[in-house]
């Protein structure tokens, strides 16, 4: 079935200014949903607009709502309260100071908590790379969901990070969950009657399952490798950020986040590092592929 994009955004949008959202702030959340949807990435398209709607904050009027608090500041970091607000508004405001501060002293970081959730860390950092910066981001999850190698129990989450690389063209970008598999698996394999894909999700026993219904954990993905980079990232989102983490983090809607830019051009001449990267993502896609 095939649908008018437009339509579907403008509906997004109404929906949300309804329950209060202003009409620009409604437009950035929308377009985060609307994006997911036209990379093909199903569980962080409009089936998580569908799901995700219920953090959004219950008031009537925009006025009523609690603001975005920037309550550390200096050159080279700040810290941002999220005060429970849809985590696009406060990524948004995230990316904007990370490139300010970036652009004056070659390096910054900025941590969120209290935030609504983000669809793609990847996302974010694209935007700071087309400000030709370096962009890192680390996203949590959103509550246990990943067991620790070897284990069965959950206690982190799927930490997605993302990272962007500025070049001649369009920016490298990166953008995975430390998981095997998105949690939104399970709730797409639900929606659609579909079992979940093979060797990802854990039963309570510990054995694999394809059965949405009966999904606990997900397993990290590399092994005790991934499990080891979704430890980190569980960290930087969590105790850096003044944000839960572990068994203390079930509050699925609330999440933390870390911003870092860096400007390549403190080290190297900036068209040569662009130049250079376009020549390594040219000799990556001209690498012969396997049957």
């Amino acid at each position: 079935m095939k649908v008018n994009i437009n339509k579907i955004r403008k509906r997004c949008e109404k929906f949300l200014v309804k329950t209060g959202v202003g009409r620009a702030d409604a437009k950035i959340i929308v377009d985060d949903y609307i994006e997911g949807e036209l990379l093909g990435k199903k569980t962080h398209g409009l089936l998580a607009f569908a799901g995700g709607v219920y953090d959004i904050n219950k008031t009537a009027k925009q006025s009523d709502r609690k603001k975005i608090k920037i309550i550390k500041d200096s050159e080279v970091y700040a810290m941002i309260d999220g005060s429970k607000q849809k985590g696009q508004l406060i990524a948004n405001k995230a990316v904007e100071l990370v490139i300010k501060k970036a652009k004056k002293c070659g390096i910054a970081m900025v941590g969120t908590f209290n935030s609504g959730s983000i669809l793609r860390p990847g996302s974010q950092a694209e935007k700071i790379a087309r400000k030709n910066l370096i962009g890192l981001v680390f996203h949590n999850g959103g509550g246990p969901l990943v067991p620790p190698y070897g284990g069965i129990d959950p206690v982190i989450s799927t930490d997605p990070i993302g990272y962007a690389i500025p070049t001649l063209k369009q920016p490298l970008v990166a953008d995975f969950a430390v998981s095997e598999r998105a949690w939104g698996e399970t709730r797409l394999a639900k929606i659609l009657g579909q079992q979940l894909p093979n060797n990802c999700f854990l039963n309570k026993k510990g054995l694999i399952t394809r059965n949405p219904n009966d999904a606990y954990s997900v397993l990290p993905f590399g092994g005790y490798k991934g499990f080891c980079v979704g430890l980190l990232s569980e960290i930087l989102t969590g105790a850096l950020v003044s944000n839960e983490q572990g068994l203390k983090n079930k509050k699925m809607g609330i999440r933390g986040a870390l911003y870092i830019a860096i400007d390549p051009s403190k080290f190297v001449n900036l068209n040569k590092f662009k130049k250079d990267n376009s020549r390594l993502v040219k000799e990556l896609k001209q690498s012969k592929r396997r049957p």
